[in-house]
């Protein structure tokens, strides 16, 4: 039986964390996504998303700043989305593996960027900063350490293998 806790199912959870743990701490997951740029209108830039239940599309646009549409959300406003959406969750799954019910958690998210770098030959690094806070109607402090686990988080905070090459 499902045992929800700040909306997750934490049976679910500890299967997955069992596995883990006989697999020597590893669980590998892949994802994948194909988009395309349109040379027309807006969105500029269009990926079909799936998740386990369904599919949909995404549409980005550059800022007006940048030459771009400016209609729809910008790269950046996904990126900061899915880090401030897998933060979360990474909180209330860790919040509830300790027995922690949330009633309430809300995160802000801020990024400083410099868009010079792209447009000059400049070396400066384009995004200096990301910040979030987070407001809860628990003491979460601990549970926010342990959250720098969220794979999103981890994979703007950590340098990852990149690979980009023209097939």
């Amino acid at each position: 039986m499902a045992e929800l806790v700040n909306n997750v199912d934490l049976t679910i959870v500890d299967s997955t964390a069992r596995k883990a743990e006989e697999n020597n701490g590893h669980f590998d997951v892949e994802k994948h996504i194909e988009g395309e740029f349109h040379f027309e209108g807006s969105p500029m830039f269009t990926a079909e998303l799936m998740s386990e239940k369904a599919k949909f599309t995404m549409g980005a646009d550059e800022p007006g700043l940048l030459g771009g549409r400016g209609v729809h959300a910008t790269p950046l406003n996904y990126l900061m989305f899915g880090v401030m959406s897998c933060f979360a969750s990474t909180v209330v799954i860790q919040a509830g593996r300790r027995g922690v019910k949330l009633g309430k958690l809300k995160i802000k998210g801020h990024l400083y960027y410099d868009i010079g770098p792209m447009l000059t030959d400049s070396d400066e690094p384009l995004i200096k900063e990301l910040k979030l806070e987070v407001e809860s109607d628990k003491d979460i402090e601990e549970i926010l350490k342990a959250s720098r686990r969220c794979p999103a988080l981890y994979s703007i905070s950590h340098a990852i293998k990149t690979d980009v090459k023209q097939v």
